[in-house]
């Protein structure tokens, strides 16, 4: 752990696994992008029906919970440089995507933690942008996983399960294509506003 010490893990080579990880990552932030990156006031703050969120509540929603996942994420790499948790040679690097967590499929609507209730009517240039900051707030510490024991450093979901290293940093992108079906539901709706209204 005197190696971590002596010099940052973001100046290390990013392990193969750690590099898909961050690949795969930047892609669902594109996804999103792509489907919210012209979308106008009126179309950001739509909603099907009085209970059922808007896009530009989905979009604050994702702010918010990924700046949460930012902090795991650092709270863990901080426990893991300060404990000594360097990764085992023989040790797991990588995990399979949370099904549950990407697909709404396969667990229907959640709950979320009140931290994460988004707010309606937020501009939607400055949703898109303070997403795209939050996202980066978690991708930027990819390279200070490498050294770590991913599968040791782990904390508890507010859902009820524990997740380790690696899992906290894919949730946001799991995260994000989960919003991602809800917001093409959302843009793809009878009554969804035209793009010049």
């Amino acid at each position: 752990m005197d190696e971590l010490r002596g010099r940052e893990a973001g100046d290390w080579p990013l392990e193969p696994a750690l590099g898909v990880l961050r690949a795969r990552l930047g892609a669902d932030l594109e996804a999103v992008m792509a489907v919210v990156g012209t979308l106008n006031q009126t179309q950001a703050d739509w909603r099907p029906a009085p209970e059922r969120w808007s896009v530009g509540e989905v979009l604050h929603h994702l702010v918010l919970s990924n700046r949460s996942f930012a902090l795991v994420v650092a709270k863990l790499v901080e426990r893991g440089r300060r404990e000594g948790l360097t990764a085992r040679p023989d040790g797991r690097r990588s995990w399979p995507r949370l099904r549950g967590i990407a697909d709404v499929g396969a667990s229907g609507p959640v709950k979320n933690p009140e931290r994460v209730t988004p707010t309606h009517g937020l501009p939607v240039e400055q949703l898109r942008s303070e997403l795209a900051e939050s996202h980066r707030a978690v991708a930027v510490q990819i390279p200070d996983l490498v050294g770590l024991d991913l599968a040791t450093l782990r904390f508890p979901h507010p859902l009820g399960f524990e997740l380790n290293l690696y899992q906290w940093t894919d949730i946001m992108g799991a995260h994000e294509r989960r919003h991602l079906h809800q917001i093409e539901t959302l843009v793809t709706a009878d009554g969804f506003p035209p793009a010049n209204s």
